[in-house]
């Protein structure tokens, strides 16, 4: 009735993890990019990088349907200047890890560099997947203006 897994004790190896389908979705236009009337789908890069940015502009605890553990709670950070930002940065980055590598496709991050300004946290980083690296990953987060 379930189906079932197959593990490689051998290779201590975790079963491959599929996604289905993901939809291409604009964050600028906020709404889903269409074909012909249709939904375009996101090739692999595109799903996790879509993923990932929706973990980054959700704040923690504010979408009670999404759940406690998806977000990251960086708006306390910003717009603070008595704490450095190498703090605010592992901070961040630990969030990030934690909630990211909840996707099954996802198992952490590299190269976290934070900026901060009005309003608004730049983030950049490398995606690590069961597949590679996804270099050049970047997202403004804003919690203000």
């Amino acid at each position: 009735m379930f189906p079932e897994l197959e593990f490689d004790e051998a290779e201590e190896t975790l079963p491959a993890a599929t996604m289905g389908k993901v939809f291409l979705f604009d964050f600028k236009e906020q709404k889903y990019v269409l074909k012909d009337g249709k939904p375009v789908e996101a090739s692999y890069e595109e799903a996790i990088k879509q993923w990932v940015s929706m973990v980054l502009i959700t704040e923690t605890d504010k979408y009670p349907v999404y759940g406690p553990e998806f977000g990251i709670g960086i708006a306390k950070f910003i717009g603070r200047k008595d704490i450095p930002l190498a703090t605010i940065t592992s901070e961040v980055g630990r969030q990030i890890t934690e909630t990211i590598v909840l996707h099954p496709e996802v198992t952490g991050i590299e190269e976290l560099n934070v900026k901060r300004g009005e309003g608004k946290a730049i983030l950049s980083f490398r995606i690590l997947t069961r597949r590679g690296i996804i270099d050049g990953f970047e997202s403004e987060v804003r919690y203000s203006g």
